[in-house]
């Protein structure tokens, strides 16, 4: 900073130094034109001094001077530290188009013309940062899409590769009478309803995440679909001598999508249905409210599940028991569908190991603007 300011009273002498000289070229011409209009017929060479200057003349000379020189020297003496901002500034371009920041090495004066330097630097920064978040943000979808692209490609690999060989068999030329022909063609329609199952779920889950515009709003009552839900699956209930108790307040009303708010109950019942066990009861309350959100809870007495796997609990694709899984026909999204379209309900969900065994699910929605 003491370079720059010497820079700049070297300027300011300079201008300051043209400026009297151009002034009193100009002020000592229009005096002897002036003169000149007052001696007609006189050359320059004939005029004298007193001809030219006279006691009036020579004050109103210095008076203009010292004018003048106390209003260049003010202007001199407050631009100055704008040119020191102007010159932080273009020094700081210089640095970040080489890509060599140092945001703690700009220092402005403590003036307004500072201050405006200081926000334009903070602005940069803050425009630096978001474009570093959206570059990781990007970065961390690919990375995810990729993941689920593997995945799914897994998925797919058994029930095609299923679906290949007893087509291979029934299409042979080795004979097959009707029993094993039946079979052959029941494996092959189970595994179609996998894959039917899988491009749902990863339409589901893509859907919500890039187009969740798509899926309309409107008055939905909370208790109503919990029980079409257990309603839709009373057979697989029922097989597994499991007990549903809807504890849901009738008078819940949000503003949200049937499909999805649906989903959330089917999935959380059909996971306690294929991996918590038989004979155990299922449970669905709203134990509390407040402003904003309504808040319930789901759960069941099963075997709940490792610690461990908690956190991981609505990851895609995560099989806790992967032999169970595909046995059951589980595409491993389902959580993670209850997970996305509790986000879309703008809630939040977590899951629990119950103390007297089982798991809990804990989720809020967010209540309708009016209420």
């Amino acid at each position: 900073m003491r370079k720059i300011h010497i820079t700049y009273r070297k300027k300011a002498t300079l201008y300051l130094t043209t400026a009297f000289v151009l002034y009193t070229a100009v002020f000592a011409l229009l005096l002897i034109l002036s003169a000149l209009d007052k001696n007609p017929g006189a050359e320059i060479s004939d005029l004298t001094f007193g001809d030219i200057f006279d006691i009036y003349t020579i004050m109103l000379y210095l008076a203009i001077l010292i004018l003048f020189g106390i209003l260049l020297f003010i202007i001199t003496f407050t631009s100055h530290k704008l040119w020191a901002v102007m010159d932080t500034l273009r020094n700081f371009v210089n640095n970040a188009e080489s890509g060599n920041i140092d945001y703690n090495a700009v220092r402005f004066p403590e003036t307004s013309s500072g201050e405006t330097g200081n926000k334009i630097i903070s602005l940069y920064k803050q425009l630096e940062d978001s474009k570093l978040e959206i570059i990781k943000e990007k970065d961390l979808n690919r990375k995810m899409k990729q993941e689920m692209t593997n995945n799914i490609a897994h998925e797919l690999k058994t029930p095609v590769s299923s679906i290949r060989g007893y087509l291979e068999i029934l299409l042979g030329d080795k004979p097959i009478d009707d029993e094993r022909r039946h079979y052959f063609l029941e494996r092959s329609y189970s595994q179609t309803l996998r894959l039917s199952n899988l491009i749902n779920d990863v339409s589901v889950i893509n859907k919500i995440e890039e187009s969740s515009e798509l899926f309309q709003k409107e008055k939905i009552n909370i208790r109503q679909i919990a029980q079409e839900a257990v309603d839709e699956l009373a057979d697989s209930i029922a097989e597994k001598n499991i007990e549903v108790h809807n504890k849901i307040s009738p008078d819940i009303h949000i503003n949200g999508n049937h499909s999805l708010m649906y989903g959330i109950f089917r999935n959380l019942i059909e996971n306690v249905v294929s991996y918590a066990g038989e004979n155990i009861t299922i449970g669905m309350e709203s134990h509390k409210e407040d402003k904003e959100f309504y808040y319930f809870r789901f759960y069941d007495t099963g075997c709940g599940v490792e610690e461990q796997y908690l956190t991981r609990l609505f990851d895609r694709f995560l099989r806790i028991d992967t032999g169970r899984s595909r046995k059951n026909g589980g595409t491993g999204l389902g959580l993670s569908i209850v997970k996305h379209a509790v986000l879309f309900h703008q809630g939040s969900i977590v899951a629990k190991n119950a103390p007297d065994g089982g798991l809990e699910f804990y989720f809020s929605f967010k209540k309708t603007d009016n209420e």
